[in-house]
């Protein structure tokens, strides 16, 4: 039985994103398939504690703040941490003793913040196998995200800068996994992983899958039209709300446009006097449950101006029979690749794919062969067994 580690940033029931969850679905995933799997998680204090059958060594963070907890620090705390993580030798010690008490077989980093790179220093000097599995682009940019006023095509020279040392210890990694061929070959490009061995494999998202939509407002006349995620800029609501109010009278009567997610007030109020403005119908729900909002949808709409490294929310559509329109932009475009009809690139092409979806002039292909859960499964097993 192979002994892993896994680390990360934050552990279940410290959740605050897609990440998080994909790592504590991963380590579940892994005990199941019969190898020994332990986490190292950052926290504000150390503990040891079994979590639905994982071991969790809670350990606290050695930064001038732990980044899952704190959000709002100024930016020259900002800046002094970024510098310190990208090569934390206050961590190095903890991390040694760790690696050396444990004794892994393999190392998987699932999301490196406040772990710092430096732990794959540590672990080659171990001879410990390294896998990193990129879920962001982090290592590229302290914002984690690449984008400004638009997406960074190429990065500014503070990025590179505050990254460097995350770029050499790169080198010390054996396997890099992308959550898609985008991200991955992002990393590439810029010099990452130059001794890895790229995969890519996708985030386990699908549970049920629904064999029909549950909710059909064809039959109603009553159209449901949804976003699901944080609201957000980088997000691009507003392409929903430019998009249906230049459709013709009679398909604009029909839609009703519903946004589940949380994100600030006074944005969450400029889209409400955006659609108002515009003439469309919309409601904002909060949080809810992604099966139960997206079953009360007629089609899903993700139109993020940010090149999204994954786009898990499509997933989740498809697997609950509810076809997915979405912007070209990261990897999204790798999960639609049966479905080409169903992207666009601006507002105006969003009211094309509606307007030809409302007509039944295009049809979705629900193929989730790629994305089942047992496939993933497989590809996970086949890498850390080989």
């Amino acid at each position: 039985m192979k002994k892993i580690i896994i680390a990360c940033r934050a552990y279940y029931p410290d959740v605050a994103g897609g990440g998080e969850i994909s790592t504590k679905t991963l380590s579940e995933t892994l005990v199941a398939l019969g190898f020994d799997v332990t986490v190292i998680a950052i926290s504000n204090s150390n503990k040891k504690e079994v979590v639905d059958n994982v071991a969790v060594h809670r350990v606290a963070y050695k930064n001038v703040y732990w980044s899952y907890e704190n959000k709002n620090m100024g930016p020259i705390k900002k800046i002094a941490w970024h510098v310190i993580d990208s090569n934390n030798v206050l961590i190095e010690g903890e991390l040694k003793r760790l690696l050396k008490e444990i004794k892994p077989d393999i190392l998987i980093t699932s999301t490196i913040e406040d772990v710092s790179s430096v732990i794959w220093k540590v672990a080659k000097a171990q001879h410990i196998r390294t896998v990193h599995i990129l879920r962001s682009y982090s290592l590229l940019c302290p914002n984690a995200n690449m984008f400004k006023e638009d997406n960074c095509n190429t990065r500014c020279g503070l990025c590179k800068v505050i990254t460097l040392p995350k770029r050499i210890n790169s080198k010390y990694v054996d396997d890099v996994v992308g959550i898609s061929h985008f991200v991955a070959d992002k990393h590439i490009e810029n010099g990452y992983f130059p001794n890895a061995k790229k995969h890519v494999i996708y985030n386990i998202c699908l549970d049920y899958v629904a064999d029909e939509r549950v909710y059909n407002g064809f039959a109603t006349k009553k159209i449901k039209i949804g976003y699901l995620g944080r609201v957000h800029k980088t997000k691009g609501i507003d392409l929903i709300f430019d998009a249906v109010s230049q459709l013709d009278s009679q398909q604009k009567a029909m839609i009703e446009i519903e946004v589940a997610g949380t994100g600030s007030e006074d944005y969450i109020s400029e889209l409400k006097t955006l659609a108002a403005k515009q003439a469309v119908t919309c409601h904002f729900h909060g949080n809810r449950k992604a099966n139960e909002f997206l079953d009360s949808l007629d089609l899903l709409i993700v139109p993020s101006k940010w090149n999204e490294p994954f786009g898990r929310v499509l997933i989740e559509s498809m697997g609950r029979n509810v076809p997915v329109a979405a912007k070209t932009v990261g990897g999204i475009p790798e999960i639609l690749s049966e479905n080409t009809a169903f992207l666009f690139d601006d507002a105006e092409g969003l009211t094309q794919v509606i307007n030809k979806y409302l007509r039944s002039e295009i049809a979705f292909n629900f193929n989730l062969d790629e994305f089942k859960t047992d496939n993933i499964i497989r590809k996970w097993d086949v890498l850390l067994s080989n």
